[in-house]
């Protein structure tokens, strides 16, 4: 008797898209290196790209990355 598996299809990566609804944590510090902002101490933020909620600058380099993703960025 043979048996025939189909494996689970494997699915990409989600990437954050200009319109993306994300939930993240993330630190903003000054250029003394001192945090202006820090959501790692309570719960992550969640927000929608393209609304306003975050600097040009910040999504521009939010799009792109794969979900799970690490990043430091300068500004």
């Amino acid at each position: 008797m043979a048996a025939c598996l189909n494996p689970l299809p494997m699915f990409p990566t989600p990437i954050v898209q200009p319109d993306s609804f994300l939930t993240l944590h993330y630190r903003l510090v000054g250029p003394d290196g001192a945090a202006i902002l820090d959501t790692f101490a309570d719960k992550p933020a969640t927000l929608s790209l393209g609304s306003g909620q975050l600097a040009p600058a910040i999504e521009e380099r939010l799009v792109g990355l794969a979900e799970g993703a690490e990043a430091t960025f300068e500004l």
